[in-house]
């Protein structure tokens, strides 16, 4: 068993991070933006590369796969059990 937390939603994602504006101290976004992402429970596809560079995002078992699920509101679950 994994000890990463499971990641379905970008308020997921963004909870990576202990709070918004630490998230955005990390990605040199403004932290109302991120707040704006959660509230959204979306993230600019402009900001992935800054999140998958930062190594509390790798940690946590973002990848570039999970976005792009993330973003076609595909079910995370629903399309891991057909992989």
């Amino acid at each position: 068993m994994s000890d990463l937390p499971e990641l379905r939603s970008f308020r997921d994602v963004i909870e990576l991070w202990p709070s918004k504006e630490a998230m955005g101290a990390d990605l040199r976004a403004n932290p109302s933006a991120v707040s704006k992402w959660w509230q959204r429970d979306s993230i600019p596809a402009e900001w992935w590369s800054a999140i998958l560079s930062s190594d509390r995002a790798s940690a946590g078992g973002a990848t570039s796969d999970l976005l792009t699920r993330l973003a076609a509101r595909e079910p995370v679950a629903d399309v891991e059990d057909r992989a």
